[in-house]
């Protein structure tokens, strides 16, 4: 009998909140329009290929792995793959996995053979179990992903890998089967000019199979601050809520951020919390022109 595949998340997945909560998976907006990529390429018998440009801390790494824990620990024989581009970010993704797998409920919580070396390996000492695992691994080691089948594949901050790029993800890219109940989920924020971009306008232009799913830091409601009484915007910011019809809340957030969480730069907060792809790629990097005017001309 099929799963479905958001119930089992608002049911069986739990996440640990930023104030250190354990609760269900109850997916924000940014998530369901993650879900509902990849819920219409399951239903059009196609591979799911998604690559996702975003703003910090929307919850796509979660759901993406509430949705290959559900897929590794109900089905025989499968793999999924997780490289993150540093260490501390592997090892925070994996305690994800433990958490999650932790706290399923017993009727859909599958034997743990392995939980060592970041993996999750789910069979028992007969070796009559699911024979499904779960991987967290790191960019810069070598030859990831050249030696076994990859049916669930997450690529966590791409712009960020070290080393060659392009050569990880083309040993990564093969070990992923064409076939239509095979997943490749990259998500990253900007980094300027490079490698990421690049799979990004391919994505755009409609020259890769990967669908484009750009999400701004207006578009997750927590992004808002109440206003105080004496509170007047900027023509900066008068201009910014008309163009993306921000409330006051919003507005108020983002000011906050800036001066609090960007070290008061403009431009440090359009890098790590863009409204709009341009911004997010213009603002990040090293650019020998003035990018404001160059995204104001875009």
């Amino acid at each position: 009998m099929a799963i479905n595949t958001l119930s089992y998340l608002k049911s069986a997945i739990k996440i640990k909140t930023k104030t250190s909560k354990i609760v269900p998976l109850v997916p924000n907006d940014p998530q369901m329009k993650l879900y509902n990529i990849i819920r219409n390429s399951f239903y059009q018998q196609k591979p799911v290929r998604v690559i996702i440009l975003k703003a910090r801390q929307m919850g796509f790494s979660t759901m993406t792995g509430g949705i290959i824990c559900k897929n590794t620990s109900t089905k025989r024989n499968v793999t999924s793959a997780i490289v993150a581009h540093k260490e501390d970010a592997t090892t925070n993704l994996f305690n994800m996995y433990k958490l999650m797998y932790e706290n399923l409920p017993p009727q859909v919580k599958p034997s743990l053979r392995a939980s060592n070396a970041k993996e999750l390996v789910f069979n028992n000492d007969q070796n009559t179990g699911l024979n499904s695992k779960i991987r967290c691994m790191t960019a810069n080691s070598k030859g990831i992903g050249r030696s076994f089948t990859i049916n669930y594949l997450h690529v966590s901050e791409l712009a960020f890998w070290e080393g060659e790029p392009k050569d990880t993800m083309l040993g990564l890219l093969q070990a992923v089967p064409d076939t239509p109940d095979s997943m490749i989920i990259i998500e990253s924020t900007a980094n300027g000019y490079d490698y990421f971009k690049e799979m990004w306008d391919a994505a755009v232009r409609g020259d890769s199979d990967f669908i484009p799913l750009f999400v701004g830091w207006n578009e997750l409601p927590e992004y808002a601050t109440p206003t105080p009484p004496d509170f007047e915007l900027t023509s900066d910011e008068e201009l910014l809520k008309e163009k993306y019809s921000l409330s006051d809340e919003q507005v108020y957030w983002r000011r906050l951020t800036i001066r609090n969480k960007c070290n008061g730069d403009v431009r440090q907060f359009q890098q790590e919390y863009p409204i709009c792809p341009e911004e997010a790629f213009l603002t990040s990097g090293n650019c020998v022109f003035n990018q404001e005017k160059i995204t104001e001309r875009l």
